[in-house]
C-alpha cells in the first residue's frame, strides 16, 4: 500500500509537469498523460486536477478549459460504457480524448475565423494525442504496478525516459546564479539512466533530453551531444560512482568547449556539476538496488542459446561414434583376394629362383578354383599338409616341402595381423561406444538443464526485507526449476559487521518465504561473511536416508575384495554401489575399487549409472590382462521423489523391505568386462518412509541358501531399526549358518529411509 501510494504522488507530480508542457500554444501532452493512465487506476481525479491545473500556470486559460473539457468527455464517455457492460481500454482512451479535441477544435474554428494553419494545428493536435497515449502507456503501467526490484523492459524504458525528458520540459523557468533548474534536470535524468541501466538507456535518454533542447531553440547538435554523455554514463558504471562522475564532468567540458567554438559556457557546467552533486547524494544502496535491476539480461535467451550449444557438441560426439564405427568389422578368415594375393608372394619367393620354374605345371594347378577350398581348411586346423595339396602340383613341384613351409608361415603371420586387426577393431568400437555414450551425456544435460524462473511479484521483495531483519544484505536473486521440479535458489549475499550468519539461517528465511523446505546446497560456504559470495539454496527432499554397512574379508586374507560407496548426489538423490572382484585378496580388491571410484567419478560428472557402467566396461575391455572382471551392484535413491533405480551387472539379489513385505530385486546379467557389449539389468521401485534397502555380496547371500528360512524370511521377523546394527546382525547370522567359516569376502549394506519432520520446513 505504501508504495502504491508513492507511486500515486509520482503520478500526480508528472502531472501537472506535463501539463505545462506546450506545444504550438496546445497541450496534447497532458492530455495523452491522462488518457493513457485512465484505464490503470490510481488517483484518475487527482491527476486530471494536477494536469489543469499545469495548463492554467503556462497557458492561456481557453486552453487550459479546452484540455479540462477533453478530460471530462473522457470520465462521460467511460462511465456510458462501463454501463453497457464494455471495460474501457487504452485505445478507446485514446480515440475517445482525440476525436473530444478535434470535436472542440471544430466548434471554436466555426465560431472564430480561421485558416489553413489551425486547420493544420487541430489534426496534428489529435494525432498527437493518439500516440503519445500510446508510448505514455507502458511507463505509467510500469510505475504503478512494477515489483520493487523488478526491470522495465525496452518500451517500458523508452516510455518512462520520455515522460521523464518531457517533465522536465514542464518544469518552471528557474535560474540561480547561472544554475537553470531545467538544464540541472536533464543532466541528472541522463547521468542517472546511464549509471542505472546501461549504454543504452543513457543514449535513449540523452537523445530525448537534445531534442528538448532542440525545441526549446538550442542548437541541433546537442542531441547527439547530450547522447554521447549517456553512453559515457553507462559505459564507466563498472568503475563507480566516482569514476562515472568524474568522466561525465570532463566529457561535458570537452563537448560544451567544441560546440562554443573554443569558449565554455559556464552555466551548463555548474548544471553539471549540481546534477552529479544530486547523484552522488543518493544513497548508494538504493542505486546497486536499481543497478541490478538494470542488469537484468534475458535469461530465457542465454539458455536457449546454451541448449543449443550442447546439443551441438552432442552431436559431433554422435557423428565421431558413427564415423569410428564405419569399416570397423571382424576378420576371422581369408577371402578368396587374401589366398590369390598369397599365392603370388610365395610364387615369387619359391618359384623365381626355381631351376624348373619355366616348365612346371605346378602352378597352373595352384590358379585353379579348388585351392580355396584347400586354404580355407587350412585356415581352421591352422596348418596345411601335403596331402591336402592338388596332386598335379606334388607331382610336378621340384620344391614342394619349402612351398608348403613358406605357404605354413604365411598363414601364421596372417593368423597374427586378422588378430591384430581384430583388436583395433575392438578398440574402435570401444571408443566409439564412448563417444556415444558422451553424445549421450552432453543431450542429457541440455534436455535436463534446469528452467530458469521468475518470482511473482513481491516475493523477492519479502525475501530483500525478512533478511534485512537478519542484517543479511542479498542481491542477483535467480530461481531455477530442474527436471525433476525441484527449486534451487542462487544469490549474492553477505552480512553487516559484527554480526554472525549462517547459511541455515538464511535456509530458515527462505522456507517461511517460499513455504517450501529449503536447504542450503553443498557447494555453499556455511557462514556468511562481510564480503559478498555466492549462495545457493535448494528445496529439501521430503525424504532423508541413513545408512550402515558391515564387511570383513575371507578367512586368511587380510583385505576384502569388496568394495563399496555411498555418496550423494545432485538432485535430491543418494548411490549406494557395492561391486565384488573376481576372487578375493588384494586383486580382487583393485578391481572392484576401480569400478567403484569411476562409477563415483562419472556419476559427480553428471553420467547416468548406465552410461558409467557402459564407460567402465569398454574400459576393462581394452586392458591386456585376461579374466579381469568385477560385479556391480548400483541403487540410486531419489529422495525427492520417493522411487529407487537400481542396476546390476553380476550381482546378487538386492531387498527391499517395507513394513512386514520384502521384496527381492534380482537380475542374471554378467559382471563388469566379460563381454563388450554389457547389458545391465535396471528397473525402478517406489519407496516410502519407514522403508529398508539391503545389499549384499555373494559371500552373505550363499550363507543363507542353504537354509530352509530364507533371506527374506529372516528380514521380515528382524525388528532392528537402526541400519548399522541391522548390517551387522545380518552379517553376524550368515557366519553363525556357515558354522563359524567365512570362506568368501563378505559385505552388507543396509539404508534405512525416513520422512522428514515437518518442524524443518518453517
Amino acid at each position: 500500500m505504501e508504495r502504491i501510494q508513492k507511486s500515486m504522488i509520482v503520478q500526480i507530480i508528472l502531472g501537472f509537469l506535463l501539463g505545462r508542457v506546450g506545444i504550438f500554444g496546445l497541450n496534447p501532452i497532458g492530455i495523452s498523460y491522462f488518457a493513457a493512465g485512465f484505464t490503470e487506476g490510481g488517483s484518475i481525479f487527482f491527476v486530471a486536477v494536477a494536469i489543469f491545473l499545469g495548463m492554467v500556470s503556462s497557458m492561456q486559460l481557453e486552453t487550459a478549459v479546452c484540455g479540462a473539457m477533453v478530460m471530462l468527455s473522457l470520465f462521460l464517455f467511460a462511465d456510458i460504457l462501463d454501463k453497457r457492460g464494455i471495460h474501457i481500454k487504452v485505445g478507446h482512451a485514446a480515440i475517445i480524448s482525440s476525436v473530444s479535441s478535434a470535436v472542440l477544435w471544430l466548434i471554436q474554428l466555426y465560431i472564430t475565423p480561421y485558416s489553413s494553419y489551425n486547420m493544420f494545428l487541430a489534426l496534428f493536435s489529435s494525432i498527437l494525442i493518439i500516440t503519445f497515449t500510446r508510448v505514455f502507456y507502458d511507463g505509467i503501467h510500469f510505475l504503478l504496478y512494477h515489483a520493487g526490484s523488478q526491470s522495465p523492459d525496452n518500451e517500458e524504458m523508452i516510455s518512462i525516459i520520455i515522460i521523464g525528458a518531457l517533465a522536465v520540459w514542464g518544469l518552471p523557468k528557474l535560474v540561480v546564479a547561472d544554475i537553470s533548474l531545467f538544464m540541472v534536470s536533464l543532466y541528472f535524468m541522463i547521468l542517472f539512466m546511464g549509471y542505472c541501466f546501461g549504454m543504452g538507456a543513457g543514449a535513449v535518454s540523452g537523445a530525448a533530453a537534445g531534442i528538448i533542447l532542440a525545441l526549446k531553440g538550442e542548437p541541433s547538435e546537442l542531441i547527439g551531444i547530450m547522447s554521447l554523455l549517456g553512453i559515457c554514463a553507462g559505459m564507466f558504471k563498472s568503475q563507480g560512482r566516482r569514476w562515472v562522475l568524474s568522466v561525465f564532468l570532463v566529457t561535458a567540458i570537452a563537448l560544451d568547449y567544441m560546440i562554443e567554438d573554443g569558449f565554455i559556457n559556464l552555466g551548463r557546467i555548474k548544471s553539471v556539476a549540481v546534477a552529479e552533486i544530486i547523484m552522488f547524494s543518493i544513497p548508494p544502496d538504493y542505486l546497486e538496488k536499481l543497478c541490478k535491476a538494470g542488469n537484468i539480461v534475458d535469461k530465457a535467451g542465454i539458455q536457449d542459446m546454451m541448449k543449443k550449444r550442447l546439443g551441438g557438441f552432442s552431436s559431433a560426439f554422435y557423428k565421431l561414434s558413427g564415423t569410428l564405427l564405419e569399416k570397423t568389422e571382424d576378420k576371422f578368415k581369408m577371402n578368396n583376394h587374401d589366398i590369390r594375393q598369397m599365392m603370388n608372394d610365395m610364387s615369387l619367393k619359391v618359384c623365381s629362383g626355381c631351376e624348373n620354374s619355366e616348365n612346371c605345371m605346378g602352378q597352373i594347378a595352384l590358379c585353379k578354383p579348388e585351392i580355396f577350398d584347400t586354404f580355407a581348411i587350412a585356415q581352421e586346423q591352422g596348418c596345411i599338409a601335403a596331402e591336402q595339396m592338388p596332386e598335379e602340383f606334388l607331382n610336378e613341384c621340384i620344391h614342394s616341402d619349402m612351398f608348403l613351409s613358406e605357404a605354413n608361415q604365411t598363414l601364421r603371420m596372417f593368423k597374427s595381423v586378422m588378430g591384430f586387426h581384430n583388436r583395433m577393431a575392438e578398440s574402435r568400437r570401444v571408443m566409439a561406444g564412448q563417444m556415444k555414450e558422451v553424445g549421450d551425456m552432453v543431450q542429457c544435460l541440455a534436455d535436463d538443464m534446469p528452467q530458469i524462473r521468475d518470482f511473482s511479484a513481491g516475493v523477492e521483495e519479502k525475501i530483500l526485507s525478512a533478511l534485512k531483519g537478519r542484517r543479511v544484505i542479498a542481491k542477483d536473486i535467480f530461481a531455477y526449476t530442474k527436471q525433476d521440479g525441484r527449486l534451487e535458489i542462487s544469490m549474492q549475499a553477505r552480512t553487516g559487521r559484527g554480526r554472525l550468519v549462517t547459511s541455515s539461517e538464511v535456509a530458515k528465511v527462505l522456507s517461511q518465504v517460499l513455504e517450501k523446505s529449503i536447504c542450503p546446497s553443498e557447494e555453499s560456504r556455511n557462514v556468511l561473511s562481510t564480503e559478498m559470495r555466492e549462495f545457493i539454496f535448494q528445496e529439501d527432499t521430503p525424504l532423508y536416508t541413513v545408512t550402515g554397512v558391515a564387511r570383513t574379508p575371507r578367512d586368511g586374507e587380510k583385505v576384502s575384495g569388496d568394495t563399496f560407496s555411498c555418496i550423494s548426489l545432485p538432485g535430491g538423490e543418494f548411490l549406494m554401489a557395492l561391486s565384488d572382484g573376481m576372487g578375493s585378496g588384494s586383486e580382487a580388491m583393485e578391481e572392484s575399487r576401480t569400478v567403484i571410484e569411476l562409477l563415483e567419478q562419472m556419476t559427480e560428472a553428471g553420467f547416468s549409472h548406465g552410461s558409467a557402467i557402459r564407460l567402465i566396461n569398454s574400459m576393462y575391455m581394452t586392458r591386456e590382462t585376461e579374466e579381469c572382471y568385477a560385479t556391480a551392484d548400483i541403487v540410486i535413491l531419489n529422495l525427492f521423489k520417493s522411487n529407487m533405480c537400481f542396476l546390476k551387472n553380476g550381482a546378487c539379489a538386492t531387498y527391499l523391505r517395507h513394513k512386514d513385505k520384502v521384496m527381492m530385486i534380482e537380475g542374471q546379467t554378467l559382471p563388469v568386462g566379460v563381454v563388450s557389449e554389457i547389458d545391465s539389468y535396471m528397473g525402478k521401485v517406489e519407496i516410502s518412509d519407514g522403508d529398508y534397502v539391503i545389499m549384499m555380496t555373494d559371500g552373505v547371500s550363499d550363507c543363507f541358501e542353504e537354509d530352509g528360512n530364507t533371506l527374506s524370511d529372516y528380514l521380515k521377523e528382524c525388528d532392528i531399526v537402526n541400519p548399522q546394527e541391522m548390517a551387522g546382525h545380518i552379517l553376524d547370522e550368515a557366519v553363525r549358518r556357515n558354522d563359524g567359516s567365512i570362506i568368501d569376502d563378505m559385505s552388507v549394506i543396509v539404508a534405512g529411509i525416513w520422512k522428514r519432520e515437518k518442524s524443518r520446513v518453517l
